[in-house]
Parts: structure tokens; C-alpha cells; sequence
């Protein structure tokens, strides 16, 4: 209470102080008009126009030489000539300032300076004319604040001040204004929330405020405006509900709230301004049904409730609202079916938009709207047919059914709808033809069947629809040649039949249509030469002729004619000769030639493209070097020459194009090396320099394009170590450097920082040392990492493990010895595997046991899908012994078996010399003795005597024995050197 005490306090010592200032000005304005000063009316005219600025000389007759004032122009004098009574000079360009000196003219009741340039602030002086009744500055470029003074105009009937840049908060002061019929505030850059004293204008007519800033709720005190008939807030940011107060405006004509922030549902009170012809209440965040309050609006000609969340069913009905000529209720969340209460055949309704909601059926209940003019079912779910008889609505001109689920084929009574201006049917199920029928629309201007499912030939009655200007059949079936007769469409300018069937030449009657600015006839079979008439399409925006079949030389003649190109897309086709004819217009931003047989140099003149952002010749026959003055393309972000006969060295004036994103050099034949100058391409996100003559190392300056993503080097003659500076690409996708000479180990930094990388390519190099552990941590990791053909060892490291989205995997042709880790079981992408040619020994890991017996050749595994491991007590056990303890064992089984000879030998040793004392004693030495020296031919000395048991000489086999226990050992050592072979 306290609080608002002292409010009401305050307010009430403002207007005494504003009262004050009025009566102490008012005292020497009156001193004025009474000869208390002797400054005349024309000296005070004349200190008016000293601020203003004249350019149109609207003020010349302003001139102290002619005294009768009330003959210049803009001037208005009282009848008995005494007094200037009106001030109007609007719409002559008048600059400067308002100036404050009009607070001299104090029997002035008109002050119109509207439609102008005047600048600076509004004088609070404006407020000492108290007989003022209409205040126009509406229209200029004033600034600061609404002065509050203007609260003293009490006669003041129009207070227009829109459209000008006046910010701060509308004065509650005007509320004072108790005779105001018009307040005028729209568009400007006013803020805070309307003042409730503007309830207290009863005579108020019309109230504008739109187009500012304003906030907060909207008084309910403006119920109190009972003379209001029109009242605009639309595009400020009101918030809070519609107040149902506005029901009690029984004048009321025009309503619009249109963009604001108004929520809750729509008041149903509204349905009681039965003077209303015009509820706009677009744009805000209106929910609920739509009150059938509103069909008592009986006046009511335009109702827009679009783009807020109302929903369930329509439950407007013309029935009722027989003056309704324009509805609009898109973008809501409208459900139910399309109800023939909607629209009869006794309404009036010419304008029916219902687009963007949750509409179902079919269309078939608006058949008796035959007033409609525009009808917009776009962006539903509606289904079923088009109307056979859709005729019956004989004045339309524009029908919209897009991003439906319609089917079956267009009515041939579509030809009937003679005022017919639009037709936009694309993204249905629609099937069939187009009916002939199609060709007696001659006011037809669009035509929008594209992603549908339809078939056939494009009738050549289609082209008598001579008013057509866009025709896009995008994304269709049909099939067949273009319409030779297309040439008849003079006023086309969007030719859009990209992605069909369509085979044959392109008709030379296409020249014809010289207001063409694009034309789309891409993803066809179109076959043959371009015709030369093409010259004639002099206003040519857009050509895009990709992926068909199309030959030839092009046209010399489109080089001089073509001057408005901005895109050319003509790649994948078969296109021979220079490229030279397309590079005549300077407005050139997007020139793609890929995949064709262009052949030649590429034309220097390509760098007085200056506005070209995207450039791709790759896949062609282009040979020399790669043109310097490509450096002038401050805009390229995409360079492609892949796949071409280019020679000579990257020119270095390519640094100036630092927009560029992609560098596609690969697969030609550039000598010299990877200049340091690519660094400062900051925002490069492609590199491919693969499949060149380039030498040298790869520049450390790579690492500063942090923005790289794909980086492809393979196949060069590189050499050097991989540059640790690369681990500064923490966006890098891919990697790939194989088929190079490069030497060294694999840098960690690349692998710690580069965790985005899902391809890493290293193969057939020369590097060295271990696979860093590391690379486990490359977890993103999918497509290849392939490190075969280098000199790597060591062991495969376990956190391989850890790439669970790798799909294939290649580490062939190294020094890798060990174990295979169990690790890699767990890569369960993994389809590819190679492991071959390595020292890998051990047991094969089950999990891998599907992959071919390619992946693990010329190793030492065993194990599916190789053959079996042997068990433990064999040479396979025996081969995972240490090389020291083998050697132990071979020590031990060679002193045994000495043990054992020698224990052998001593038996033989004393059994033989029992033996020889029994023969002896029993036989006759002579004859032995012969046949000793038969034997040793004489030589008894120097041979063992041979000893027979049971004869009369006994054969000793002392040499026989001693012989094969020998050869008995070295056996035993073969078998166990064969156990040592099989496992070494």
C-alpha cells in the first residue's frame, strides 16, 4: 500500500511540475501574441526553416521580401489572416531538425512534417501547443525518447509518430489525452509494456503499436477504449493470455496480435465483437481448440490463427460465416478429417490455407467450395485420389496438395481449370501419365510434380502451356526424349527434370527459351552433342547436365554468350575437347567437369574467375603444369586435378588461396617436393597428393592445418621420418603414407593425439622398431590399419585388443616375433586378417581360427586354421624350450651315452680275452696265422685280428662292436639335433 502511495505520489508531482512548465510557457507565448515582444510571425517562420534543410527548394517562397506569410507554402493562416493555424510540409525531403521554436506559434492546431528525414529528438516544447489537434512526424528518422509534454495536448485528436527510430517506453501521459481518436506508434524501438492509462482514451478509434519491442502482458484496462476500432500490437513480444477484456470492444473492426508470445488458449469472448472483419492472431503460442465462439463473427471477412499449437478438430464452418473470404489456419496441430461444413457451395471463401498440420482423409469434402480461389492442403497426411471432378472449383488459381500421401494419376480434368496459375503436387505417391489435358492450362505458371512415382512420355501438349515459368519434374519415371517443341515455353525460367529416364539429344528448340536462368536434366540417359543454339540461353544462371551420356566438343560459340554462368556441373558424361567454351563468365562459382575426356592444358584464364569457390577436373585427359594463376581464386575451398596427365611442381602462388578446404592432386604425375607453405592453408580438411613423382620429406608445417581430416601421400617417392608434428591433426580421419621410402619408427605423438583417425595406411616403407602400444588408443579405428611391408619387430602389442571397431587388420611382411595376444580375440569387426610372413611362433588364438591359412603363412604357429599343435612330450613342446636349455639336454645325452660305450667296451674287452685263452689251449696256430696273412696281406702288425667263435680260428668283432655303438650314438645325437632343428 505504502508502495503504491508513494507511486500515485510521484506521478502526481511529475504533472504538477509538467503543469507548471506549461502555465510559466504558456504565459510568455501569450505575451507574445499580445505585443509583449515585438518578434513578428515571419521572423519566427524564418528561425523554423533555419533548422531544416531544403534540398527540393519546398521552403523558397520563405523570404523576408514577401511579409505575408500566410502565402508561403505549407503555411496555413486563420481566416482573419492573423494567426498560422496549420503547418504542413510533408513528403518534401526536408532534413535537419525539429525545431522549438514552434512552441511561437501558439494558435497552431496542425503540425504535419510527416514522410521526411528529419533527425534528433522530438522537442518537449511540442507541448506548449495547447490548441494543437493533429501531431504527424510520422515516416522520419527521429530519435530519443516520446517527451511526456505531449500528455498536456488535451485537444489533441492524431498522434502519429511511427516509423522512426524513437526508443524508451511509451508515456503513461498520453492517457491525459483524453480526446485522442488516432495513436500512431508503430515502427519504431519502443520497449517496457503498454501503460494502462491508455484505457482512459474512450474516444480512441485506432491504436498501432505494432513493429516495436514491447513486453510484458497487455493491460486488460484497454476493454475501456469502448470507441476502438482498430487495435494493432503484432511483432513486439507480448506475453501472457489474449486479455478477454478486448471482448467488451463492441466497435471493433480489425484485430491483430499477429507475432507476439500470447499463450493459453483463445478467449472465447472474442466471439462477441460482432464488428469485426479482421482476427489475426498468427505467430504465437496459442493452444487449445478453436473456440466456436468465433463463427458469431458474422462480419468477419480474414481469420489467421496460423502458426501457433492449436489443435483437434476444425470447427470453423462458412456456413455461418458467410463473409469469410480468406482463412488461414496452417501450422497448427489440426487433426480429423476435412469436414463439408468447412466450405459450401453458399460461401464465400476464396482463400483456404491449411497447410502444415495433422489433417487425414481426402479432399473430396471441399468439392462444393467452388468460390475458392487458393486452396493450400500442403504438408498433411491426406490420402486417396485427386477428385476426378476436381473441375467443379472452376476459379482456382492456385492449388497446393504437396508432402501428401495422395496416389493414383492426375484427373485429365485438370485441363478445365482455366484460371489455373499454380499446381504443386510434389512428394505424393502419384502414379500414371500426365493427362494431354495438361496442355490447356495457358495461364499456368508453375508446375511442381517432382519426387513422385509417375511414368510415361512428357506429352508435347505440354508445351502449349505458353505462360509456364518453372516446370520441375525432379525425381519421377518418365521416359523418353524431351519435347522437341519445348522451345514453345518462351517464359520458362526453372527447367528442373533432373533424375528420370529420360533418353535421346537435347531438342535444339531449347535455344529458345532465352529467359531460361537454370536448367536441370541431370541423372538421365540424354545422349548426342550439345546443340549450338545453347547460345542463345543468354540468361543461363544455373546448368547442371551430370551423369549421361552426353559427347562432343563443346560449343566455341558459349564462350562469348553464356556471360551470367554461376554454376556448371557436366561431369560423369563423355565430353571431349577444351574447356575453354565454358569459362566466359566472370560470375563463375561452382565448375565441375569431373569424370569426362576433356583434354589440353588447363587455361590460365581460369584465374579471372575470381568469384569460383569450387573447381573439380579430375578424371579427365588434362596434361601440363597447373596454373599459377590459379593463386587469384581468393575464394576456392575446392581444388580437384586428380586422376589427369599433370607435370611440373605445385606452383607456390597456390598459398594465396587460403579458403581452400580440399587439395585434390592425386594420380597424376607432379615432380619436386611437399612445399612448407601448405601449413598456412589453415582451414584445409582434405590433402591428396597420392600417386605422384614427389621426393623430399613430408614438411612438419602439415601439423598446423588442425583442421585436416583426410591426408593421402601413398605412392611417391618420400623419404625421411614421419614428422611427430602430425600429431597436431587431432581431426585427422585418415592417414595414409603408404608406398613411400620413409624410414624411422612410428611416432607416438600421432598416436596419442590423432584419436579421431578411423584409416591408417603405413605399408611398404622402410620403418623400424616396435609397433608403439600406443595405437590401442586409437579406438575410433574401423576401416584399416595396415602396417605390412616395413621392418618392424617386437611383439604385436595386446592393446590392439582395445580396437573393437576395426575391420581389417594387416601387419604381413615384418620381423614381428612372439606370441599372437589373446587380446585379438576381441576384435569382432574384424573380417580381413594378415599376419603372414612374420616370426610369429605359438599356438594360433582360437578366436581367430576362422580366419583363411593365408593370414598366418610363414610363421611358426600351429593351431587352426594350420595344422595341429603337437602335445606336450613332443618337438613342438620342445621347440618353446630355450635355446640354453636344448643345449643342455644334448650335453646330458652325449656324456650318458660315452658312459655307456665305455662300460660296454671294458665287457667286451675281458670276455674277449677269456675267449682267446680257450683257443689257444685248443687250436692249431699255423693255420690261423695263415689265414691272418691272407687277410692282412702280410701285415699282421698293423690289422685287429678277426675271431670266429666255434672254429678253429675265432673272429673277434672288438671293430664290429666298437663301429656300432658308435654309429648308435651319432644317431641318438641326429635325433636329438633333428629335435633341435624342428624347433629352431
Amino acid at each position: 500500500m505504502e508502495s503504491d502511495a508513494r507511486s500515485r505520489m510521484g506521478f502526481m508531482t511529475k504533472h504538477f511540475l509538467l503543469l507548471a512548465l506549461y502555465l510559466s510557457t504558456w504565459s510568455f507565448v501569450a505575451m507574445i501574441a499580445c505585443g509583449g515582444t515585438p518578434t513578428s510571425t515571419a521572423a519566427r517562420l524564418l528561425a523554423i526553416k533555419s533548422d531544416l534543410i531544403d534540398p527540393g527548394g519546398a521552403m523558397a517562397s520563405w523570404s523576408p521580401g514577401l511579409p505575408d506569410t500566410c502565402s508561403w507554402n505549407g503555411v496555413t493562416c486563420s481566416d482573419d489572416r492573423n494567426h498560422v493555424v496549420a503547418f504542413n510540409l510533408s513528403g518534401y525531403g526536408l532534413s535537419g531538425s525539429l525545431s522549438s521554436k514552434f512552441a511561437g506559434l501558439a494558435f497552431l492546431e496542425t503540425l504535419d512534417l510527416s514522410s521526411n528525414s528529419l533527425a534528433g529528438p522530438i522537442p518537449p516544447e511540442i507541448g506548449m501547443l495547447k490548441r494543437l489537434r493533429e501531431l504527424l512526424l510520422f515516416s522520419n528518422s527521429l530519435s530519443g525518447f516520446i517527451p511526456p509534454e505531449i500528455g498536456l495536448l488535451t485537444d489533441l485528436k492524431v498522434l502519429r509518430l511511427g516509423d522512426n527510430m524513437l526508443s524508451g517506453t511509451i508515456p503513461p501521459h498520453l492517457g491525459n489525452c483524453t480526446g485522442l481518436e488516432v495513436l500512431g506508434l508503430a515502427q519504431c524501438q519502443l520497449n517496457g509494456s503498454i501503460p494502462a492509462p491508455i484505457g482512459h482514451l474512450k474516444r480512441l478509434k485506432t491504436l498501432n503499436l505494432q513493429q516495436n519491442r514491447l513486453t510484458g502482458r497487455t493491460p486488460g484496462e484497454l476493454g475501456g477504449c469502448s470507441a476502438l476500432q482498430v487495435l494493432s500490437m503484432a511483432d513486439n513480444m507480448l506475453q501472457g493470455e489474449i486479455p478477454s477484456s478486448i471482448g467488451r470492444l463492441a466497435a471493433l473492426q480489425v484485430l491483430n496480435l499477429a507475432n507476439n508470445q500470447f499463450s493459453g488458449s483463445i478467449p472465447t469472448a472474442l466471439g462477441g465483437l460482432s464488428s469485426l472483419s479482421y482476427l489475426n492472431l498468427l505467430g504465437n503460442a496459442l493452444n487449445g481448440t478453436i473456440p466456436p465462439q468465433l463463427n458469431r463473427l458474422t462480419q468477419l471477412r480474414i481469420l489467421d490463427l496460423s502458426k501457433n499449437n492449436l489443435s483437434d478438430a476444425i470447427s470453423i464452418s462458412t456456413r455461418q460465416l458467410k463473409n469469410l473470404q480468406y482463412l488461414v489456419l496452417s501450422n497448427n496441430l489440426l487433426q480429423g478429417s476435412i469436414s463439408g461444413d468447412l466450405c459450401d457451395e453458399s460461401s464465400s471463401l476464396q482463400n483456404l490455407y491449411l497447410a502444415g498440420n495433422h489433417l487425414t482423409g481426402t479432399i473430396q469434402g471441399l468439392m462444393d467450395c467452388i468460390s475458392l480461389r487458393s486452396l493450400d492442403l500442403s504438408n498433411n497426411s491426406l490420402s486417396g485420389a485427386i477428385p476426378s471432378d476436381i473441375d467443379r472449383l472452376t476459379n482456382l488459381v492456385d492449388l497446393v496438395l504437396h508432402n501428401n500421401s495422395l496416389v493414383g494419376g492426375l484427373p485429365p480434368r485438370l485441363g478445365n481449370l482455366s484460371h489455373l496459375q499454380m499446381l504443386s503436387l510434389f512428394h505424393n505417391g502419384l502414379t500414371g501419365s500426365i493427362p494431354a489435358e495438361i496442355g490447356k492450362l495457358q495461364r499456368l505458371q508453375l508446375l511442381f510434380l517432382y519426387e513422385n512415382q509417375m511414368t510415361g512420355i512428357i506429352p508435347h501438349e505440354l508445351t502449349n502451356c505458353s505462360s509456364l515459368e518453372e516446370l520441375d519434374f525432379f525425381g519421377n519415371s518418365f521416359s523418353g526424349p524431351i519435347p522437341e517443341t519445348i522451345g514453345k515455353l518462351k517464359n520458362l525460367v526453372v527447367l528442373q527434370l533432373r533424375q528420370n529416364d529420360l533418353s535421346g539429344p537435347i531438342p535444339p528448340s531449347l535455344g529458345d527459351c532465352n529467359k531460361l536462368q537454370a536448367l536441370a536434366l541431370a541423372d538421365n540417359r540424354l545422349s548426342r552433342t550439345l546443340p549450338p543454339t545453347f547460345r542463345f540461353l543468354t540468361e543461363l544462371n544455373l546448368i547442371t547436365l551430370y551423369n549421361n551420356s552426353l559427347e562432343g566438343p563443346i560449343p566455341d560459340s558459349l564462350f562469348s554468350s553464356l556471360k551470367h554462368l554461376a554454376i556448371i556441373n557436366l561431369s560423369h558424361n563423355r565430353f571431349t575437347g577444351s574447356i575453354s567454351p565454358l569459362l566466359g563468365s566472370n560470375a563463375l562459382v561452382k565448375l565441375d567437369l569431373t569424370n569426362n575426356a576433356f583434354s589440353g592444358v588447363i587455361p590460365p584464364a581460369l584465374g579471372e574467375s575470381t568469384n569460383l569457390a569450387r573447381l573439380r577436373l579430375g578424371h579427365n585427359l588434362l596434361q601440363g603444369g597447373i596454373p599459377s594463376e590459379l593463386s587469384r581464386l581468393r575464394w576456392l575451398d575446392f581444388l580437384d586435378m586428380s586422376s589427369n596427365n599433370l607435370t611440373g611442381e605445385i606452383p607456390s602462388d597456390l598459398s594465396n588461396c587460403t579458403r581452400l578446404t580440399h587439395l585434390l592432386l592425386g594420380k597424376n604425375r607432379v615432380t619436386g617436393t611437399i612445399r612448407s607453405w601448405l601449413g598456412n592453408l589453415h582451414s584445409l580438411g582434405e590433402l591428396d597428393l597420392s600417386w605422384n613423382e614427389l621426393s623430399g620429406q613430408i614438411p612438419a608445417e602439415i601439423g598446423n592445418c588442425s583442421g585436416l581430416l583426410k591426408l593421402s601421400l601413398q605412392d611417391n617417392h618420400l623419404s625421411g621420418m614421419i614428422p611427430p608434428e602430425l600429431g597436431r591433426l587431432t581431426s585427422l580421419n585418415v592417414l595414409n603414407l603408404q608406398r613411400n621410402n620413409l624410414t624411422g619408427t612410428i611416432p607416438s605423438a600421432v598416436l596419442i593425439h590423432c584419436k579421431k583417425l578411423y584409416e591408417l595406411r603405413l605399408s611398404d616403407n622402410s620403418l623400424t622398431g616396435s609397433i608403439p602400444s600406443e595405437i590401442g588408443q586409437l579406438i575410433e579405428l574401423q576401416v584399416m590399419l595396415d602396417l605390412s611391408r616395413n621392418h618392424l619387430s617386437g611383439d604385436i602389442p595386446s592393446s590392439l585388443g582395445n580396437l573393437i571397431k576395426l575391420e581389417r587388420l594387416n601387419l604381413s611382411f615384418n620381423h614381428l616375433d612372439g606370441q599372437i595376444p589373446a587380446s585379438l580375440e576381441q576384435l569382432t569387426s574384424l573380417h580381413r586378417l594378415n599376419l603372414s610372413n612374420n616370426l610369429l611362433y605359438g599356438r594360433i588364438p582360437a578366436g581367430l581360427s576362422n580366419f583363411p591359412v593365408s593370414s598366418f603363412t610363414a610363421t611358426k604357429l600351429c593351431g587352426a586354421p594350420l595344422t595341429a599343435c603337437i602335445t606336450r612330450s613332443s618337438s613342438s613342446d620342445m621347440s618353446r624350450l630355450s635355446n640354453a636349455a636344448v643345449a643342455g639336454i644334448i650335453v646330458a645325452i652325449v656324456s650318458i651315452s660315452a658312459v655307456v660305450c665305455v662300460v660296454l667296451l671294458c665287457i667286451i674287452i675281458r670276455l674277449w680275452s677269456k675267449w682267446r685263452e680257450v683257443s689257444v689251449s685248443n687250436s692249431d696256430g699255423e693255420e690261423c696265422k695263415e689265414k691272418q696273412e691272407r687277410r692282412g696281406g702280410g701285415g699282421g702288425d698293423r690289422f685287429e685280428s678277426y675271431w670266429k667263435v666255434g672254429s678253429t680260428c675265432m673272429v673277434t668283432s672288438s671293430e664290429k662292436q666298437s663301429s656300432t655303438s658308435e654309429t648308435s650314438i651319432l644317431q641318438q645325437k641326429m635325433e636329438v639335433g633333428g629335435l633341435d632343428d624342428s624347433g629352431s
